[in-house]
């Protein structure tokens, strides 16, 4: 699935409007479960390729995941990454988001995969369990890295979040 995000970066102390934007995600979800039966949510982000006239490296790597509805996350793991070099990553808890994380420096005009997030999810009674992008603002983001720039030197974040009113819904899973 596309996720168009707003988007905006810092050039020469400028913050900048980056205009459609988007990335890819593989999100799968049982269509439904049980009430109280625990099921598996894989997220998987496309590969990442910093565009190397605008980023010589970056850093603080992160990727925000939601869940809401009726079900309680009672475990997740990272599986996975190609070409990730040393770097190492974490899930951070922030409220209903899952930020996968990692403080590694990826060159920029290499392409990688960071690790999926692997989450195990027990069904409440009754409704629906829903995964979207995380995030809710700049300050807040769904996909964010810090990069130094190729021509300046300077370290700038590239920040992104998805229109809160044009919400994006990965996998909805009811409960039956």
């Amino acid at each position: 699935m596309n996720v168009p995000y707003i988007s905006r970066t810092r050039i020469d102390g400028e913050w900048v409007a980056i205009e459609d934007y988007s990335r890819d995600f593989t999100v799968t979800a049982p269509a439904s479960v049980r009430p109280g039966e625990e099921f598996t949510v894989r997220f998987d982000s496309a590969p990442i390729l910093a565009v190397a006239a605008f980023n010589k490296q970056l850093t603080d790597l992160r990727v925000a995941y939601r869940i809401t509805g009726e079900g309680t996350v009672v475990g997740y793991r990272l599986e996975g990454g190609v070409n990730i070099g040393d770097a190492r990553f974490r899930v951070e808890r922030n409220g209903a988001d899952l930020v996968v994380r990692s403080d590694g420096y990826f060159p920029g005009g290499v392409e990688f995969d960071i690790p999926d997030l692997v989450v195990t999810v027990r069904a409440g009674r009754s409704g629906a369990v829903t995964t979207s992008p995380g995030g809710s603002s700049f300050d807040d983001p769904a996909f964010y890295w810090f990069r130094e720039h190729t021509t300046s030197g300077s370290w700038d974040p590239f920040e992104n979040y998805v229109d809160p009113a044009n919400p994006v819904t990965f996998t909805t899973t009811v409960i039956e």
